[in-house]
């Protein structure tokens, strides 16, 4: 007896919370598992019942996995022949209550039987695979049926022939079985792709905050190189006003800005050692990253609250390592095409191969912009965008996109109008984007395109 009890201590999981959480699985189970398992019907001997509270059972087991497996099954039996006998009791029967226990207390074999089977054959290293794991639950429910009859034969003095009722044991367990099986399955399948999903969100998060850092780490070089220029030009200010009275002016103006400069350093080299430790893929598809700016500035429409459709026509099936200065690129000429259209519109997304280019477009059907004007939208401070209070957006977007375009030896130009419709187009050389070409039988449709029309109004 103390062997007995040692053994089924050592079944109880770990203290706290773990353990909580392990008795209110159980305790859940063999809730369900006794209410269906009055979905019954008794075909073959007695009280031997088959019932809807198998399935459940095998389910609950599948979707938890519990820990103990031997255990469980042992309280959930125990429960179930509980709740029939206390059931007996409440609705009045003739039946005596010990009666009753002899009668119900057969059902426990099955449930411990099924859940040790479970047990020894390690059901969770079956889950990924549905077809085997059907066939062996259906082998389990048919031997945990003939554990109860020949139980109930032992209890009850009766007399269970098992034999002649074993292929409808069989035949119900393999039904029984892949219908748990299959809906488990189809569960599963849908918790992955959700969980999957939400994955992808943060992924495409991810990668555009990726992207305005490479872009501002960009900006960062480019203020180091200014910052360098003005503290040649300060120490060479000081050495011109040696011996004026104004010269320790200018070699302190020359120390505060070396500061500066090594500040900005600083900032630069944490700034590209996180790049270099958080890199998300280390190449992207072109589809991909227009995919990327698609549904992420479908949100930024949203919260703007702005009907706007968004069009993406590619072919182009080059996958670069340069996919943070791409995002960007796109990214802001999309998100200043969303600013611009009133309340509702078009925004076009293009991008495929031209020779040895790679020909971006982005085409919104917004209010345009004066022919006069044009010359002027990628200088600093050039903006058409007003907040609710009436000031001036910053006007530096742009100057960021030409920035990034070239730098990647590629060039930007804009076709707009007063009578609406803007339209940016960049033509990007293959080589500096360190191009990978993916062709198989999927993407051999793929060709560079020879359609000069393209560029004929470039």
């Amino acid at each position: 007896m103390i062997e007995y009890t040692v053994y089924l201590i050592n079944f109880i999981p770990v203290r706290g919370q773990e353990m909580r959480r392990w008795l209110l699985i159980v305790f859940g189970i063999s809730l369900i598992t006794a209410i269906t398992s009055e979905v019954k019907i008794t075909p073959f001997f007695g009280a031997f019942r088959l019932s809807l509270g198998t399935a459940c059972f095998f389910f609950l087991l599948l979707w938890y996995l519990p820990a103990r497996l031997p255990l469980v099954g042992l309280i959930v039996g125990s429960f179930v022949s509980f709740f029939r006998v206390v059931e007996d009791m409440l609705l009045g029967t003739d039946i005596l209550w010990t009666e009753s226990i002899y009668t119900h207390s057969p059902a426990a074999w099955f449930y411990f039987s099924f859940a040790s089977l479970l047990h020894v054959i390690r059901v969770s290293r079956l889950r990924p695979s549905p077809m085997l794991l059907g066939f062996i639950g259906g082998i389990i429910d048919c031997i945990s049926n003939i554990v109860e009859l020949v139980a109930r034969k032992w209890i009850e003095a009766g007399d269970v022939v098992w034999m002649d009722n074993l292929p409808a044991l069989l035949l119900i367990g393999f039904l029984r079985s892949y219908l748990v099986v299959g809906f488990y399955t189809m569960l599963e399948m849908r918790r992955i792709r959700a969980i999957s999903a939400e994955k992808d969100k943060r992924m495409e998060k991810m990668l555009l905050i990726h992207s305005q850092l490479h872009q501002e780490q960009l900006y960062i070089h480019k203020m180091m190189e200014q910052v360098e220029q003005i503290t040649m030009e300060s120490y060479l200010l000081y050495r011109k006003l040696s011996g004026d009275s104004r010269s320790k002016q200018a070699l302190s103006l020359a120390e505060k800005i070396h500061e500066v400069k090594k500040d900005a350093q600083r900032l630069s080299a944490s700034l590209s050692q996180f790049m270099k430790q958080e890199t998300m893929v280390q190449n992207m598809s072109i589809p991909d990253i227009i995919s990327l700016v698609t549904k992420s500035n479908e949100w930024y429409a949203e919260e703007l609250q702005k009907n706007i459709q968004f069009k993406a026509e590619v072919s182009s099936p080059l996958s670069t390592q340069r996919h943070y200065s791409l995002l960007s690129i796109i990214n802001n000429l999309v998100a200043n095409a969303i600013e611009a259209i009133d309340h509702e519109g078009t925004v076009i997304i293009r991008a495929k191969l031209y020779q040895q280019y790679l020909l971006i477009e982005v085409e919104d059907d917004g209010p345009g912009i004066n022919q006069d004007d044009v010359g002027l939208v990628f200088q600093p401070g050039y903006t058409t965008k007003y907040d609710t209070q009436g000031n001036a957006s910053t006007g530096i977007g742009l100057v960021h996109v030409k920035s990034l375009v070239h730098e990647l030896s590629g060039t930007i130009t804009l076709q707009g109008n007063s009578d609406g419709g803007m339209l940016f187009r960049i033509m990007l050389p293959l080589a500096p984007l360190q191009i990978h070409r993916k062709m198989n039988h999927q993407t051999s449709r793929w060709r560079d395109t020879k359609d000069d029309h393209l560029l004929s109004n470039g």
